[in-house]
């Protein structure tokens, strides 16, 4: 056995096979620990020592578990088609990514190509209305986003929404309205572009739907990994408000991006109920405008000359000239009960669907997990370990994703889409849902 002056070149040896076989590091690390009773002095120090190399050994055999010494070569979708498949049992391996997350990245991808056609329309406004007008649009714009919706039907854009929101926190929760976001199974929100408005510049952030509240019009969105610097609005008080106010607004207006308007406050109107043509019916303190309200302004801040928010444009009644804001108490109201409840768990989850699984196995001994479900199939490849090392999907449309580099989360963290014409897009992911989608940097 070594005495204590061999301690040093023990632990050399040690640290050394930490980044290797295992069984060897755990029979140095036995010896050790065993010739540490005969030592007094510095024990604690020698088993410290010995348990963080211990620790780091089995982390980086774990690591290299994963992600394996050589990367292996994900098959193509063609290669993929024509295994030899067989149905698989019930209760068999779980997806590596579930149909709604799979749904979720999709129609993400899609709905942020349609973002593309309508980004390049924005220039920067040239303002005329006063220095208030000016400041406030320069103050306030930045907080304001554009919401894009997307529904579909059999991977076919059926119907689209471009609506209005904004900030207002910088974790990422963002404010527009119940008819901007209802009924779509999917959103991107952009931000106001700082440098142009080319698609390889502005990425697209993954929407999550926190809370809605229909009486209201109202819904809080969150974007699921939102960047830094995030300005939020500030948020006025009810209390403040005074009818022949001046007030501002900024919206996307018949999807004219980032539009100032100006106006007056004309009354405060409490338990005020109107109607939309889809049959819904709405009841809530409003703001009664004069100002010019379009299509697209829909989720846009009603700002004081202080850049504080009073309200949330809503709705107008043609011909009327009478333009109305859900007020801030409001919203105040909403949003504060919104974020209690997603603190006590009460966030609902959409059904999701199940699909017919399938099993085969490459000639280089991969597994493939194959699953059809009424819209699309997906392939699932794992390693000799059973670890998920990509997954491929095909739309009944002829889109296909691609996701590689497994994460944390047990999703993927990059994606690749490339429909069946058009642009391919890049996804990012920290989990299992898109963080950031871009235009792919080739095709």
């Amino acid at each position: 056995m070594r005495r204590t002056a061999g301690y040093s070149a023990a632990l050399k040896e040690l640290l050394c096979l930490s980044k290797g076989d295992w069984t060897s590091l755990l029979a140095v690390s036995i010896e050790l620990m065993l010739e540490a009773k005969a030592v007094s002095r510095n024990k604690p120090l020698v088993f410290l020592l010995i348990l963080g190399i211990l620790i780091l050994g089995t982390f980086q055999s774990e690591v290299a578990g994963r992600q394996g010494s050589t990367p292996v070569a994900i098959p193509s979708l063609q290669t993929l088609k024509l295994l030899d498949y067989s149905k698989a049992e019930n209760g068999k391996q779980n997806d590596a990514v579930g149909y709604a997350e799979l749904e979720e990245l999709i129609n993400a991808c899609q709905t942020y190509s349609k973002g593309l056609d309508v980004l390049p329309r924005f220039h920067e406004p040239i303002l005329t209305r006063g220095e208030s007008g000016i400041a406030v649009f320069r103050r306030v714009s930045p907080s304001v986003v554009m919401v894009l919706t997307a529904n579909f039907k059999d991977d076919k854009v059926t119907e689209s929404g471009l609506g209005t929101g904004v900030i207002i926190d910088p974790a990422g929760y963002i404010l527009t309205n119940w008819h901007v976001v209802h009924g779509f199974e999917t959103g991107i929100v952009f931000l106001k572009p700082a440098v142009g408005t080319e698609p390889d510049k502005n990425s697209g952030y993954g929407l999550r739907l926190i809370a809605e509240s229909e009486q209201a019009d109202l819904a809080l969105l969150k974007i699921v990994k939102p960047p830094a610097g995030l300005v939020p609005v500030k948020l006025g008080d009810i209390s403040a408000v005074q009818v022949a106010e001046d007030i501002h607004v900024i919206g996307h207006p018949h999807g004219q991006l980032w539009s100032y308007s100006s106006g007056v406050v004309s009354q405060v109107r409490d338990n005020y109920d109107w109607e939309y043509s889809d049959g819904s019916k709405h009841l809530a303190k409003v703001l009664q405008l004069q100002t010019a309200i379009n299509p697209g302004n829909s989720g846009g801040p009603v700002l004081d000359n202080n850049a504080s928010m009073l309200g949330l444009i809503a709705m107008s009644e043609e011909g009327q000239n009478l333009d109305y804001a859900v007020a801030i108490d409001v919203i105040k109201d909403f949003v504060n009960k919104s974020l209690a409840a997603r603190s006590r768990g009460t966030e609902a989850r959409s059904p999701t669907e199940k699909g017919v699984r399938y099993v085969a196995s490459t000639k280089e001994g991969l597994s493939v997990s194959k699953i059809v479900y009424s819209n699309l199939v997906s392939y699932t490849i794992r390693d000799s370990k059973s670890i998920a090392i990509g997954l491929i999907v095909e739309t009944s449309d002829g889109g296909v994703l691609t996701g590689s580099n497994l994460n944390a989360f047990g999703g993927f963290s990059e994606w690749i889409y490339k429909p069946a014409s058009g642009k391919t897009v890049s996804v990012k992911s920290s989990g299992t849902a898109p963080d950031l989608v871009s235009l792919a940097t080739k095709d």
